[in-house]
């Protein structure tokens, strides 16, 4: 079984965990590194024109899974005019092997998305964003503005192409004035502690911006990751990179050892953090949380008495979205196929859909970052996250709601590792139950036999909705070198 395809995600925010650009016209190289390794680079324009002011990006990073190495790229760019107001902005992300190209029009109180993949178009509508907020440059001239005006605490709300539609909240405290070294030079600065926000995700970091607001420098914490940009030139931040190697430093050792793991139908776990705060986790069917003293979390994970969903909105739950693109000629085809002989049987037909993707993604490997439902139809290989989309998008073919979980599993030995906790993404599909319709746990990276084990413990649940299915999955970035798990109970 191959586990630990939600990093990818969690990396992809890189680009709005750190400050963008600069209030004047600029053009800006970064270079990238995790840890001790060289791992990419970035770079940053903005233009002005007659009319409008052009926020431009690109991004590259590659990082080590056991054997294997993926690389991340995105390009973005974001068009405002001179008072601010948003006019477009547009996205190529690269997290499987077909780009995804995503252009947002702000018009009449609507942001209409037209998103494209190997040749095919899907659009649609959504409403402005809530709550206020700016463009990049308009962002980073209230930064400047600021920063200029001897603040010690900036708020900023802001959107970045990246992450769609999803705001981004930075709050910077602790600005005190200090130099730093960039390119040989002592250079005056801000040193700034930031708290960033997109969706359920919140990292913190260490910044050096220079007075109108541009990086300098940015050092994030993601658990047991240390990433930093440099301010650099064109010809250093593009020196070939030295992927770091991520998958091992994020397994979580428990502190009992689970026998025949794929065999268990219940299990009760004691989940906590070494730092910070436990986000919230999501309930399902076979999954039920309950809030301990001290911070901990008691997860039960029951695959024999099944809890109801309550309301559940099914047209999201059906739609047909750039990654579980259900309404893919191929995946209708495939759909079809697998339900051949399955009858009419809602709960039948969910466990041959999810036996037909164990089976028909036959290159199992971790090479690929974070791909679409209809890629991975043609390309026949990925790792969980490309079974759990795959199956999220044949099940809404078939009529059946669904979305994806992502959060941990528990391994006998992986990557050289034994007896560990690694992350995980699967399906959930809604069925009905003796109790009502309730959120069933399928696993399409487990044998034909063996639809689910009571080792998976969720913490996180996307729809996997335009313009929102990357960053509702990096909820995770929290818990990366900081979760720890107690077995209380597994049989």
């Amino acid at each position: 079984m191959k586990i630990h395809p939600c990093l990818a995600c969690v990396l992809l925010l890189l680009p709005v965990l750190v400050s963008r650009a600069s209030a004047q016209d600029t053009d800006r190289w970064y270079e990238i590194w995790i840890s001790d390794s060289r791992s990419g680079w970035s770079h940053e324009t903005v233009t002005t024109d007659e009319d409008t002011i052009t926020t431009y990006s690109e991004m590259s990073m590659s990082v080590g899974r056991s054997d294997q190495a993926i690389t991340i790229r995105t390009t973005s760019s974001f068009v405002e005019s001179l008072k601010g107001e948003p006019i477009e902005m547009t996205v190529s992300q690269s997290l499987g092997q077909v780009p995804i190209e995503t252009r947002y029009v702000f018009q009449d109180g609507e942001v209409h998305i037209t998103s494209t993949q190997d040749g095919k178009t899907r659009e649609s509508s959504m409403p402005l964003p809530k709550s206020d907020w700016l463009p990049p440059a308009a962002a980073s001239r209230f930064l400047a503005k600021r920063l200029a005006s001897g603040a010690t605490e900036i708020t900023s709300h802001t959107l970045d192409p990246s992450n769609g539609l999803a705001i981004v909240k930075i709050v910077r405290t602790q600005i005190t004035p200090t130099e730093i070294e960039v390119l040989g030079r002592e250079t005056d600065c801000f040193s700034v502690t930031s708290t960033t926000k997109v969706g359920a995700v919140t990292l913190e970091a260490k910044e050096w911006l220079t007075i109108d607001g541009a990086m300098l420098r940015n050092e994030t914490n993601l658990g047991g990751l240390e990433m930093t940009m440099i301010a650099s030139t064109r010809e250093r931040a593009l020196e070939e990179a030295d992927p770091a190697e991520i998958l091992v430093s994020t397994f979580i050792k428990p502190d009992k050892v689970i026998r025949a793991a794929r065999l268990q139908q219940r299990g009760v776990y004691r989940v906590r953090l070494s730092e910070g705060t436990m986000p919230e986790l999501p309930t399902s069917a076979y999954q039920q949380v309950e809030l301990l003293a001290g911070g901990e979390v008691r997860v039960t994970v029951d695959m024999n008495n099944p809890v109801p969903a309550g309301d559940t909105d099914r047209q999201l739950f059906l739609a047909s979205t750039t990654y579980a693109d259900a309404d893919d000629e191929l995946i209708q085809e495939l759909t079809a196929q697998a339900l051949a002989s399955a009858g009419d049987a809602p709960r039948v037909q969910a466990e041959a859909l999810r036996r037909f993707v164990f089976t028909y993604i036959s290159d199992k490997n971790l090479g690929t970052a974070f791909a679409t439902a209809s890629e991975t139809a043609r390309s026949s290989k990925g790792d969980c996250s490309e079974h759990g989309v795959l199956l999220a998008a044949m099940l809404r073919a078939a009529g059946i709601p669904s979305r994806v979980a992502v959060g941990v599993v528990y391994v006998d030995r992986f990557a050289g590792q034994r007896n560990v906790f690694g992350y995980h993404m699967w399906t959930q599909a809604l069925l009905e139950t003796d109790a009502g319709p309730a959120w069933i746990d399928l696993d399409a990276t487990l044998s034909d036999r063996i639809p689910f084990d009571a080792t998976h413990i969720a913490f996180g649940v996307s729809s996997l909705k335009e313009g929102k299915a990357v960053s509702s999955l990096a909820g995770i970035a929290p818990l990366l070198g900081t979760l720890e798990i107690d077995i209380e109970e597994v049989k």
